[in-house]
Formats: C-alpha cells, structure tokens, sequence
C-alpha cells in the first residue's frame, strides 16, 4: 500500500518537472522566428508561439492596385507562417513528451 502512495509522489514530481519544462519551451518559443511567404509578393513574420511579428508587402504587388489580390496572398502567407509556427511547437514539445500528442497542452 505504502508502495503505491510513493508510486504516486513520484509521478506528481515528474509532472510538476514536465510542466515546468514546457514552460520554459513556451517562453522559448515566443522569442523564435518562422516565415511564412507567397512567392515574392508578400512575407509574414509569426513567433513559435504563434504571433504574428511583421507583414512586408513587395512595392510592385501594390502597384498592381489590386487590393483583394493583395489580401487573398497576406491571407495565404500569414497561414504559411502559423503551420511553421505550429509544426515548431509541436517539434520541441514532442522531445518533452515523448511523442505523444497531448490534447491542450500548446
């Protein structure tokens, strides 16, 4: 019986550890880059924490004048860089879960 209630601190203690851990990967993860772009048009800028950072827009994607154009590929590349936002998070989170996909975790 003892056994099982030493059992139990110890995975309480690995867990307080893991969470402290994916703290620190969240905080990591704030102050990483990803790109995310439609061709040559259009670059956006999101943190591994999935803000989004910066928009440039070329000069001659504005010269067009076409404004909906314009935002359909601001649209794309902003999608862009929050999959590579993501796919970073689930990368380093995954080292400290060993793989498993925890729901709600990030």
């Amino acid at each position: 019986m003892f056994g099982k209630i030493g059992d139990m601190g110890g995975m309480l203690k690995k867990a307080y550890e893991m969470k402290k851990e994916l703290e620190k990967v969240k905080e990591q993860l704030a102050d990483v880059e990803v790109k995310g772009v439609f061709g040559t048009s259009v670059e956006a800028i999101a943190t591994g924490a999935m803000k989004i950072k910066s928009i440039k827009i070329a000069p001659e994607a504005v010269k067009e004048g076409n404004a909906e154009k314009i935002e359909d590929m601001v649209t794309i590349a902003v999608n862009n860089a929050l999959n590579e936002a993501q796919k970073l998070a689930q990368s380093k989170m995954s080292v400290l879960t060993g793989g498993l996909n925890i729901p709600g975790l990030f």
